[in-house]
């Protein structure tokens, strides 16, 4: 009599079969994968497989171990592309996204986080920009410079004279001017409507004065120049300019 066993193993349907003798019953048929078997006293048995539902089950091992190792790959080399880029400051940060966000698009992940970062390099705001013509103050008028030479970030508004910053981080300004006529000219650099510093030039024509501050602002702070006399003049032809930068 042959004795037959049903059993279950990683999801597969397995049958065993013994013979009386001890010899193997084996029989091919669609699906199946035969495979050898000892008994607990060493009577060979068959393995019967059922492998209708292998393809899928191999299909998702094989997709899962894909990602995986993909996965493994931008985490564990995706740090020397930055160091051989030299953009090490901004590593860590990005390193630590991939590692969140991982896909199997790895071309375009590394393509994207590499614009980025060099984005964030070429794109700290600076402005210079320059006066032409004379321009007569009054009491609290703000001085603008109507020759924008750079706008890098596009926070010197050029209509009113306003600097906006962009972004947080630490700024140089400064200022050059010179006067014109024989009046006073008194300039004073100002935050947020807060006086920082000042400077002027003394009632004769063509004597130069300058500003130069490093202040920490805040995205949205305004950084202007303003004359708090009732009267003054600033002479143009290039010779007067204001400019900013983040260091």
């Amino acid at each position: 009599m042959n004795a037959i066993l049903l059993l279950n193993l990683a999801g597969f349907a397995i049958s065993v079969v013994c013979r009386d003798d001890g010899s193997c019953l084996t029989k091919s048929c669609n699906n199946k994968m035969a495979g050898p078997l000892l008994d607990d006293q060493n009577a060979p048995l068959v393995v019967m497989i059922d492998l209708s539902k292998a393809d899928e089950r191999i299909k998702e091992y094989v997709n899962t171990a894909l990602e995986t190792k993909m996965a493994n790959l931008v985490k564990t080399k995706l740090e020397d592309v930055f160091k051989l880029l030299q953009i090490e400051e901004d590593v860590k940060l990005y390193v630590d996204e991939v590692r969140q966000n991982v896909t199997l698009n790895i071309t375009d992940d590394i393509k994207r986080i590499i614009e980025e970062v060099l984005d964030r390099k070429q794109m700290n705001p600076a402005f210079f920009a320059t006066l032409k013509t004379p321009q007569n103050l009054g009491r609290n008028d703000v001085l603008t410079f109507p020759n924008v030479v750079t706008n890098i970030g596009k926070g010197y508004d050029v209509n009113t004279g306003i600097f906006n910053s962009p972004k947080t981080g630490v700024y140089e300004f400064s200022a050059n001017f010179i006067s014109n006529g024989d009046m006073w000219l008194e300039i004073n650099l100002t935050k947020n409507g807060h006086v920082i510093a000042r400077a002027h030039c003394a009632k004769t024509h063509g004597v130069a004065g300058t500003l130069q501050v490093i202040l920490t602002l805040q995205k949205g702070d305004t950084i202007y120049l303003q004359h708090p006399r009732d009267s003054g003049s600033i002479d143009g032809s290039d010779y007067s300019m204001f400019s900013g930068h983040m260091l």
